[in-house]
This record gives structure tokens, sequence and C-alpha cells, in this order.
């Protein structure tokens, strides 16, 4: 989803950006990374850093507030990430956003929280958008505003944010501070359920069991209730055995080859 992947192979080996010269400490940095010499590495990478590689300084933020190959030092993380952000990295400006809500081993600052994580979300960051509007749900960081939340669930959600098209099914389906849209309810439970939401999917299942938002159809209640159940949701694995007894032979067969497809599509 994000441009930073948080695996070993993908944070460190970017070259997009690199100055010419700076490839081969790129390069030389990831391999004494990987062989655990995180002295040489940094050696390598620092400089890079510091000459206003925007991606290093990500990558070297990371390393500090995740403790991944030095010890964990958020204050040293801080100017890293903070670089990086002020340079319009998005993923930067995020995660400085989440160490400012959680202020774990630093001092909590929800006011700086909120700018960093609405920065990123105006740079379409779909984890920042949702957390924005939890912020306007919850009255965290910013006054409560059910208006604005519900605006940035949808950027949320239309950057692909699974969590955003998940809030916006349960607040079309109970109508929360806006009226009941049962389609649109189902729209966006349909889109977390195939990003693999299971809370989604148990919600898909009911949805199709009853013809709720949509046209009822029992074989994919059994599949969206029996995807549910793969993750143990609270009476998914009752409702699949149940809405499968109701099912004719021909139905029952359809079923579960279209469970079988959908694990491999969907199962996450």
């Amino acid at each position: 989803m994000f441009k930073h992947k948080l695996t070993i192979s993908l944070i460190f080996l970017l070259s997009c950006t690199a100055q010419p010269g700076f490839t081969g400490a790129r390069e030389d940095g990831l391999k004494a990374f990987k062989q655990g010499q995180y002295e040489l590495a940094l050696n390598y990478w620092v400089p890079l850093a510091e000459s206003g590689d925007r991606e290093i300084q990500y990558n070297l933020g990371v390393m500090y507030s995740e403790g991944r190959g030095v010890e964990k030092d958020i204050t040293q993380a801080i100017p890293w990430l903070t670089q990086a952000a002020n340079q319009g990295d998005a993923d930067a400006q995020f995660r400085l956003g989440k160490l400012y809500t959680r202020g774990i081993d630093f001092e909590q600052d929800l006011t700086t929280a909120q700018q960093w994580i609405r920065k990123a979300a105006n740079n379409n960051h779909g984890a920042a958008c949702y957390y924005l509007a939890q912020f306007y749900t919850h009255g965290k960081g910013l006054s409560k505003d059910s208006e604005l939340a519900l605006r940035w669930y949808y950027r949320g959600a239309e950057n692909n944010n699974t969590a955003s098209q998940y809030n916006l099914g349960y607040i079309h389906e109970h109508g929360d501070g806006i009226p009941k849209d049962l389609p649109e309810a189902f729209r966006w439970y349909d889109k977390a359920a195939k990003n693999g939401a299971a809370d989604a999917q148990a919600n898909l299942g009911r949805f199709y069991a009853t013809g709720k938002g949509t046209t009822q159809d029992k074989v994919l209640a059994y599949v969206w209730f029996a995807m549910a159940a793969q993750k143990n949701i609270t009476n998914a694995k009752t409702n699949a055995r149940f809405t499968f007894k109701k099912l004719n032979q021909t139905d029952k067969q359809q079923a579960l080859a279209l469970f079988e497809e959908y694990k491999k599509k969907y199962l996450k």
C-alpha cells in the first residue's frame, strides 16, 4: 500500500533518490546490516541521511524507533523522521504522528501528533486519514466533529485503508450520526472484507443471508461466514454451519468451491 515496507529487504534497498557516488554506500550499508554489522551499516547510512536523503532518514528513524539493529532510542528516531517528514515523506509524517500520539518513551503531544498526521493525510496516506478521522470521532487532539470524521474516513477508504472502509460500513449500517444507508454499508463492508477484515466478512455474511443492502444469496452468506470463522469471529462458525445446512446439494458444492477460491484471494 505504501512506498515504505517494513521488511529488511525493502526498507533499505532504495535507490531512486540516491546521489551519484552514494549507491555503493547504500549497498555496502545493506550488506553490513544483513551481516549483523550494525555500527558499520550506520557508518554508511548516516552520511547519506545527513546529505539530505529522505528515504535513508526515514529508514534510520524506523531503526531507532523500533530497535532494529540498534538500541531503541526515540530521541534519535524523532530527528531523522522529522527531517524526512519536512521533505514531504508521508510515511515519516505518519510515523511521527503515531509516536506523538502514543507518547511511549517520551512525552505525549496530541497537538503535534495531529499536525503530522494531517500532513500525511493530505498526502493521501490511507492510514493517516483513518487516524485523523478517529481524532475527530473521539475528540482526541481535536474537537469532536462527526462530519469531518466521515470525510476523512471516506478519504482513507478511497486510499484503500481497510479500517476506514469497515468504519464506513458500520456508520452507514447503524446510522451513526447520519441516516442509515444499507446499500452504502454493504459497499464498504464488501471492500473491507475483500481486504481481509474478518469483522467485515462476518457482516457481509449477515447482509447476504438476509438480503440486507443487497440481493439475498445464501451461498455467498455461507462463504463469508466461513471466511470470518477462519479468524474465530464470534458466532461466525455457528452462522456458517446453520447457513450451510439450509443449502441444497448443488448449492453446497458451489459454496465449498467458492470458499476455497475466496480463501486464496481474501484470507489475509
